[in-house]
């Protein structure tokens, strides 16, 4: 009996469910959310510039808005400045299809998605200063990593690696890199 109840007491130790009971800091906290709120927008307005638009089965219920400026505006809530990077043609919104890596656009949009799109699974956010890096985790759709910068308005994102799924989530390589935004933007 002693030795099951020190089994039982070493398997809670190391249980996963166990680590995600660790405080977070209110700055953990503030960038987990912004993430969170982040993915909580549906990829017809935050993608594609479409607002208000109702979707059943496929089928168009209410017809959504274009509005690419609102888009562009959207995406400062989350984004700096620098990172928001507008489409070049005209009245083509700004560039963000980071969230979900080597989803098509068939399986975003709301008017051709069968299936419904993976939960992310939001990693402990790593904070240094007014920097930070967090690892969304997209089951079956790849890893993004997230580098923040605190501004005077809150978290913004400033730079973004998006990385397909490669089968392996601890076999993370360069070569598996999808997309950055923007090009240009240090590392953390």
């Amino acid at each position: 009996m002693k030795k099951l109840l020190i089994g039982v007491m070493l398997f809670m130790l190391a249980s996963p469910l166990v680590a995600q009971v660790v405080t977070l800091t209110p700055e953990q906290n503030a960038i987990k959310l912004l993430i969170k709120n982040m993915y909580a927008i549906d990829p017809d307005t935050f993608e594609y510039a479409e607002f208000g638009g109702k979707y059943k089965n496929g089928e168009v219920v209410v017809k959504g808005k274009y509005d690419p400026d609102r888009q562009c505006r959207l995406l400062a809530d989350f984004l700096v400045k620098e990172a928001i990077i507008k489409n070049k043609r005209a009245k083509q919104g700004c560039k963000s299809g980071f969230r979900y890596p080597s989803v098509d656009d068939m399986e975003l949009s709301s008017a051709t998605r069968i299936e419904p799109l993976p939960k992310p699974r939001i990693n402990t956010p790593l904070v240094d200063g007014d920097k930070a890096k967090v690892h969304v985790e997209i089951p079956n759709a790849g890893d993004v990593f997230y580098y923040l910068r605190k501004m005077p308005e809150g978290w913004r994102i400033y730079r973004v690696e998006s990385r397909e799924n490669s089968g392996n989530p601890d076999h993370i390589e360069k070569g598996d890199m999808v997309h950055v935004i923007p090009p240009e933007a240090p590392y953390y």
